[in-house]
C-alpha cells in the first residue's frame, strides 16, 4: 500500500519523451521543453501518444485523468501550443496546422445532472487531503467520453476549443476563438461559438 501511494501521490510528468515507454515519437519530430505528458492516475503498461514524422509541437500538454485515452498526431503536423486531454481518444491526422491556446477535451468531466455529480467535489476534496491528487478516485461511471478526429489538412486557429465526440473533416479551417460542439464538414470555414458554418472552400 505504501509503494502504490508513493507512486500516486504526485502528478507523473515527463520531459524526455524520447526515452518514454509511454510516448512514440518519429525521430524526425521535434518536441520543445515546455511540452510535458501528464497522468493523474497509475498508467498501463503501453503507449499514450503516437507522433508520426517531421512534427514541430510547442508548448502541448498531453493530460490522462484517468487509465484510458490514447493521443495520435500523424505526420507534417505543427503545434503552436495545446491542451489535449484524453479519456477516449483524439486522432490527429497529417498536415495539421494548430495556432496556440487550443483545448481538446474528448469528455465532459463530469455529468450534466446534479444528482450524478453530487459527490464529485467532496470526492476531489478528500482525494486532494490524502493524495495531493484531486481525480486520483475520481468516478467516471456518469462521465460522457467520446473520440474526436481531426483528419487531414485543417487548419485551426488560437484558442479553439473542441469537444468530445466531434470529427473535423479534411481540409476545414476553424476561426479562432470558435467552440467546436459538433461536426464540421470537410473543406469548410467555421467560427463563433458555437461555431457556426461560413463559407465552403474552394479546392486550389
Amino acid at each position: 500500500m505504501k509503494s502504490f501511494l508513493s507512486k500516486v501521490k504526485n502528478l507523473f510528468f515527463y520531459k524526455n519523451f524520447k526515452s518514454n515507454s509511454k510516448i512514440k515519437i518519429h525521430n524526425t519530430s521535434i518536441l520543445s521543453s515546455d511540452t510535458s505528458i501528464r497522468f493523474d492516475t497509475v498508467q498501463e503498461k503501453r503507449v499514450y501518444v503516437e507522433i508520426g514524422e517531421k512534427c514541430l509541437l510547442s508548448a502541448c500538454n498531453f493530460i490522462f485523468e484517468s487509465k484510458n485515452g490514447f493521443i495520435k498526431i500523424g505526420n507534417n503536423v505543427n503545434i503552436g501550443g495545446a491542451n489535449l486531454i484524453s479519456r477516449s481518444a483524439i486522432i490527429i491526422g497529417n498536415d495539421v496546422t494548430m495556432a496556440w491556446g487550443i483545448t481538446i477535451y474528448d469528455h465532459d468531466s463530469h455529468s450534466v445532472y446534479w444528482s450524478k455529480r453530487i459527490n464529485d467535489n467532496k470526492k476531489c476534496y478528500d482525494d486532494y487531503l490524502k493524495y495531493n491528487n484531486k481525480v486520483l478516485n475520481k468516478d467516471w461511471t456518469n462521465v460522457n467520453s467520446k473520440k474526436i478526429i481531426i483528419e487531414d489538412k485543417v487548419w485551426i486557429g488560437f484558442d479553439v476549443l473542441i469537444l468530445k465526440g466531434v470529427t473535423i473533416g479534411e481540409g476545414a479551417v476553424i476561426a479562432a476563438k470558435s467552440v467546436v460542439t459538433k461536426d464540421v464538414p470537410a473543406w469548410t470555414l467555421v467560427a463563433g461559438n458555437p461555431a457556426k458554418f461560413i463559407k465552403n472552400l474552394n479546392l486550389e
